[in-house]
């Protein structure tokens, strides 16, 4: 667990690594990516499986392409990526709804009730208001903490945990009712 100190020098080092991509430097734009990678692709998994490595590597690709756009100022570098994810995966479920899939039939029956659950979570997340769509997605997909949400989202922390429970409550109810009649 890093101490207060340390996520505040991780933040200044995060800047200079920003600003060093921005001037052109692969190396430090390397180093974004690692940090952030996992945060990204477990975000890109949750809404479309296993085309997220695609996602992720597209996510990147454009980050890097409009660096000169992202603003030190404004929210977190992760932030300012996790939007440009959110517009990769809503191009990558534009792009499979017009393509026909062919049914593949699963290998074993917890693999259909494992990805009838998944289904179903994806489902009622699409079902929340945007704001507590985001501030899970942050929160439980890109990792970030209340600040840092708050920050991205220009709210308090308070609001952050505010607009979390009533998304996990809301979730929990709609997964209920889903669950009840299967």
């Amino acid at each position: 667990m890093q101490a207060r100190g340390d996520a505040a020098r991780d933040v200044d080092g995060e800047a200079e690594l920003v600003e060093r991509a921005r001037r052109g430097d692969r190396e430090a734009f390397g180093e974004l990516f690692r940090l952030h990678h996992d945060r990204l692709y477990r975000l890109a998994r949750a809404h479309v499986g296993d085309a997220a490595d695609d996602v992720v590597a597209e996510t990147f690709l454009r980050a890097w392409r409009g660096l000169d756009r992202y603003r030190p100022m404004g929210p977190p570098f992760v932030a300012w990526l996790y939007g440009i994810a959110r517009h990769v995966v809503a191009d990558e479920l534009r792009r499979r709804s017009r393509v026909h899939l062919v049914a593949v039939a699963p290998d074993a029956p917890s693999e259909v009730a494992g990805e009838t659950d998944r289904l179903a979570l994806a489902a009622a997340i699409r079902r929340l208001p945007e704001r507590q769509r985001q501030v899970l997605e942050l929160k439980f997909l890109v990792g970030l903490s209340n600040e840092e949400v708050g920050r991205a989202l220009g709210k308090s922390p308070g609001a952050v945990n505010a607009i979390q429970w009533r998304a996990l409550e809301a979730l929990r109810g709609m997964l209920e009712e889903t669950w009840s009649e299967g």
